[in-house]
């Protein structure tokens, strides 16, 4: 599934096509401003230049295809060429139940997937085990568990620290037990 700018985009394209420009231009972004749209368009200004008309000129032209589109429930062109759009509570409603329905949320799997290695610290087995030690494998494991989701190929490490000092009493221990073998 695709975001609602995505789905946008490719109506506008459609009308930059329309009006004889270049479909690239109508690329459409959340809004810079949401005080005054939830997205826009800010092709019309290039696209003057292709044309060689008055940026506000084009908006007009690509808003007048988008006019009867019921995803929209306002489009206007502001300043010298802006194009500001606001979908409806409907299309808002039926994006997010297409969402809800698919496994993966919307999120696509990345192709290519990549490999990531993932080197996390774990806790230091020398020392008194407290809610601290975990922290590095948590965040270390979250994000082994998110690139997994992303579709790439993880592989995930930790690393405990400082085995010297239970290394040095496993020995000394079978040294006791053991004074026979050669050390």
């Amino acid at each position: 599934m695709t975001s609602i700018a995505a789905l946008l985009t490719d109506l506008v394209f459609q009308a930059f096509v329309a009006e004889g420009l270049p479909a690239e231009l109508g690329q459409v972004r959340t809004s810079d401003r949401p005080d005054l749209a939830q997205f826009q368009c800010n092709g019309a200004m290039p696209a003057a230049k292709l044309a060689k008309k008055p940026p506000r000129q084009i908006a007009e032209g690509v808003a007048a295809h988008l006019k009867e589109r019921p995803e929209l429930a306002k489009l206007e062109v502001v300043g010298p060429g802006f194009l500001n759009m606001d979908v409806t509570d409907a299309f808002l409603a039926q994006h997010v139940d297409g969402l809800a329905a698919d496994d993966r949320l919307g999120c696509p799997k990345r192709d290519p997937a990549r490999e990531v290695i993932l080197d996390y610290g774990g806790c230091n087995i020398a020392k008194a085990m407290h809610v601290g030690h975990l922290r590095a494998s948590v965040i270390g494991d979250t994000l082994r568990r998110l690139f997994d989701f992303a579709g790439d190929k993880t592989i995930g490490d930790i690393h405990m620290g400082d085995w010297g000092l239970p290394m040095g009493m496993l020995i000394t221990e079978v040294k006791r037990g053991r004074p026979d073998l050669p050390y």
